[in-house]
């Protein structure tokens, strides 16, 4: 998934949010594809750190919902700061 050169996403920290807005999808329509509770997508996406302290079932899937790999919307650098 190319997300870093979409004009929309520039200025977003988030890769889940950058992943949900390339894909065309609101908080809601991808919490109701995913399963994911859309406050706990809010809350990712405002603190993108908190997604990496999620459950695996819950990165995987948001990933298969917005059709990526989970590397796609975790940062894998910050993994160790949890």
């Amino acid at each position: 998934m190319i997300l870093y050169e979409d004009p929309k996403i520039r200025g977003i920290e988030s890769k889940l949010k950058k992943a949900r807005i390339i894909q065309g999808y609101t908080q809601e329509s991808l919490s109701e594809l995913s399963g994911v509770n859309i406050k706990s997508i809010a809350s990712y996406e405002q603190n993108p750190i908190k997604l990496n302290a999620a459950s695996v079932s819950t990165v995987i899937k948001l990933a298969d919902a917005l059709g990526c790999e989970i590397e796609d919307i975790i940062n894998k650098d910050k993994l160790e700061e949890n």
